[in-house]
């Protein structure tokens, strides 16, 4: 067998796996797979920076519906994949790392661009294989809900031809996994439903559970049901405060969540202050978020189990809620250019058109602060980092002829490369906004510690300029209105005083909830 029978053998593991889309990382080691890569139907990307490339590739996998293979060289190369396997097995996202490497004699030996990549992602791929023109068989089982590893080792000369000889077929099926169930279902009488984020075919189904069940909801933004008016005798979504109060004040005693693993304050107290309040998990993923015993089924069990509520335990909880819903809409008045009332306008401005969220304080703010539903809401909480952001905005993106992604200063620093895609994107709208607050200011009400913020003075027009993207600067709501061009980096600077006020008022209001 030779190389170029070895990349067929890919390319028909690919083919077997549905995939449409290759985003390729060019080098010399992987070039057999680059150069056969033309005689092939797969739509290619292609990138020169890995990391930007596999991110970039998760979000192509929610725009198709299909794995996505990322292509690339031996060495460190490999390495630059981690973060978006890793990312990709929290989300159960079917990402097929393909990594060129040198032949096995050469492990262990440290010359030009070898290092072990066997074992490089642990965890963090549901299997590797190791290939060559020598291997015998390529027969490959995977479930498509976690990341798979193709190491393909090419010998010189790396370009050739097809053999005459008869060559192993690639064999691929599917695996069946199933959620383990550990434990029993101990929801108590007054349960609160916490959606986290949901599969567009699944929000039918909770919806309905919701109203039957007739438990107040807290809805995050990824569940895109924050703002649903068939659930809007339920939702308590004013301020994720209020969802510790109600347990304090014992008016709930049990949670349900639905969904992935929630982004609110309130799951980690659940490990510490709350360590004894039962609950049901309903997810597609296998993992609770909680460390302890978890009770773990999948969303399409959701009408098949009974859940009986105590009756009008709803009503003062929809008072309270209301209660601080309408204070906080008298701050954000009051505060019209603070960090929390530009979300909110921004939110407004772009009403029901779908928007990419960064981690870190834009997710939490988008679900505190907006006020107009979105056609789809989408992030990257897997594990929750903030690498990749943009790469993973820019492929998700290709679904949509107009979308917005919202991020902070830092993460957009974290993925300066990732705008030098758009290039080979189809034509759309895009608007990358970022809130330019000069530092991770998440962290400047929890530690109190300049240390934490990574403060700095960069602003973004420099970068939008490198890379042919518009520029807007907003200050205040009327600033939006020059959010026209297709490609366009849009900078928020809110008001620093404006935005300590508000939070000042807005603290001291839930503490007195």
């Amino acid at each position: 067998m030779t190389n170029y029978d070895l990349s067929l053998k890919v390319f028909d593991f690919l083919n077997q796996a549905q995939v449409q889309s290759v985003v390729v990382c060019a080098g010399a080691r992987n070039a057999p797979l680059v150069m056969a890569l033309k005689e092939q139907n797969f739509k290619i990307y292609s990138f020169f920076e890995e990391r930007s490339a596999s991110f970039f590739a998760l979000g192509l996998m929610k725009s198709e519906s299909k794995p996505v293979a990322i292509m690339t060289t031996s060495g460190t190369a490999v390495a630059e994949l981690l973060p978006a396997a890793i990312e990709a097995t929290y989300q159960g996202l079917p990402l097929i790392l393909v990594t060129a490497d040198r032949p096995k004699s050469y492990r262990g030996t440290g010359s030009p661009q070898t290092i072990e990549q066997l074992g490089l992602f642990l965890n963090y791929v549901e299997a590797t294989h190791d290939l060559d023109v020598f291997s015998e068989q390529f027969q490959f089982e995977w479930s498509f809900k976690k990341p798979i590893h193709l190491n393909v080792c090419f010998d010189e000369p790396l370009i050739d031809q097809h053999s005459t000889g008869n060559t192993p077929k690639v064999q691929l099926k599917k695996k069946s996994l199933q959620n383990e169930v550990k434990g029993s279902a101990r929801t108590a009488k007054k349960p609160l439903v916490i959606l986290g984020g949901l599969d567009k075919s699944d929000v039918n189904s909770v919806i309905k559970f919701i109203q039957d069940t007739g438990a107040p909801v807290y809805a995050e933004s990824l569940s895109q049901l924050g703002h649903s008016e068939k659930l809007a005798a339920y939702l308590v979504n004013s301020s994720d405060v209020l969802v510790k109060k109600l347990f304090q004040n014992k008016l709930c005693d049990s949670v349900i969540r639905i969904g992935s693993v929630p982004t609110l304050r309130f799951w980690r107290d659940l490990e510490s202050e709350f360590s004894h309040t039962p609950v049901t998990h309903f997810s597609n993923l296998a993992f609770s978020g909680l460390a302890r015993d978890a009770t773990m089924y999948p969303i399409n069990a959701l009408n098949e189990i009974l859940i009986e509520t105590e009756k009008d335990y709803l009503s003062p909880i929809k008072k309270l809620d209301q209660a601080l819903q309408n204070k906080k809409l008298a701050l954000l008045a009051k505060y019209p250019n603070s960090e929390p009332s530009l979300v909110a306008c921004f939110s407004e401005v772009i009403a029901n058109e779908p928007i990419y969220l960064g981690n870190s304080l834009p997710i939490r703010h988008w679900d505190q602060f907006s006020l107009q539903a979105s056609k789809e809401v989408y992030a990257n909480r897997g594990a929750n980092g903030i690498e990749g952001q943009v790469s993973t905005y820019l492929g998700w993106s290709e679904a949509h002829a107009k979308s917005f992604c919202l991020i902070g200063d830092l993460t957009a620093l974290y993925d300066l490369a990732s705008l030098g895609l758009s290039p080979q994107l189809k034509s759309a709208k895009r608007r990358v906004v970022i809130i330019n607050n000069f530092g991770g200011q998440i962290f400047s009400r929890i530690f109190k510690n300049d240390l934490f913020l990574n403060a700095h003075q960069t602003q973004f027009k420099s970068w939008a300029a490198m890379w042919n993207w518009d520029y807007s600067l907003v200050k205040s709501k009327a600033d939006f209105a020059q959010m026209k061009s297709d490609h366009m980096v849009v900078e928020i600077q809110p008001d620093e005083q404006q935005t300590k006020n508000f939070w000042d008022e807005w603290d001291d209001i839930c503490r007195k909830a």
